[in-house]
């Protein structure tokens, strides 16, 4: 008796650990979605401009970039080239500016040489995502590939040294 009595009680608590594990595990879901769905949104419309049907998947646990799809095939980003790494980086800071400026806290992006590993076809498309974003909200790239980013247009600084 006293046996089945236990039994009966692990039971229990093994199906109440069982629904609490479910919960959490939902919870994580929805906050996990809650998170990373605006920046999805966001980053889609910048990532297509490199790959078409192109998607990003955030690690659940470092919340950073994890996964590139691509033309039906997964990777992970680690071994991708580092011109593509790159440039997903530069998409990721560009969607996360953007949902700032959409919350009213608008902050601006600042590149410093940046995209030194895309080839000339994929500096171009790059360029019309920073544009995108730029047309919003400022945008700030400092490079000394002045040829390379002439494309990119945008206002130069002048600096004049005038005597003391």
């Amino acid at each position: 008796a006293a046996a089945a009595d236990r039994e009966t009680r692990l039971a229990a608590e093994a199906a109440a650990l069982t629904r609490l594990a479910a919960v959490l595990d939902a919870a994580r879901a929805a906050a996990r979605d809650t998170y990373f769905g605006p920046v999805q949104r966001e980053i889609g419309p910048l990532l297509a401009l490199l790959s078409d049907r192109a998607s990003l998947s955030f690690d659940a646990e470092s919340l950073l970039p994890d996964r590139l799809a691509r033309d039906g095939a997964e990777e992970p980003l680690a071994t991708l080239s580092g011109g593509t790494q790159e440039q997903i980086a530069i998409l990721t800071r560009l969607a996360f500016a953007r949902l700032f400026a959409q919350a009213g806290t608008p902050v601006p992006v600042i590149l410093d040489d940046a995209l030194v590993h895309t080839d000339d076809a994929r500096i171009l498309r790059m360029f019309t995502a920073l544009h995108r974003v730029a047309a919003d909200q400022q945008v700030i790239v400092l490079t000394c590939r002045t040829t390379a980013f002439e494309a990119l247009g945008g206002a130069r600084p002048v600096l004049t040294v005038a005597p003391l």
